[in-house]
């Protein structure tokens, strides 16, 4: 586990240091995201529904996250 002092070190951190998401990292990767204690919206979609959340970014859905994001997205659509 690593401790920070302040938000500023923990974001230099997270900018310099080696991103553990096979994606690179970056201001969409939820790995980054959830290591800067920053909003995942899918987390809260899963969670909600019980449903385990993905490591990182490659990881794929499975049929359940998939069913729960949809649900969503035609539950709140605006057209």
């Amino acid at each position: 586990m690593i401790y920070y002092t302040d938000r500023k070190e923990q974001i230099v951190i997270m900018l310099y240091g080696k991103c553990m998401c096979p994606c690179g990292g970056g201001q969409s990767c939820i790995v980054d995201r959830r290591e800067l204690n920053d909003w995942v919206h899918e987390d809260n979609l899963f969670l909600e529904n019980k449903l385990p959340l993905r490591k990182d970014c490659f990881q794929q859905y499975t049929n359940k996250q998939l069913k729960a994001l949809e649900n969503f997205t035609t539950k709140d659509s605006l057209c």
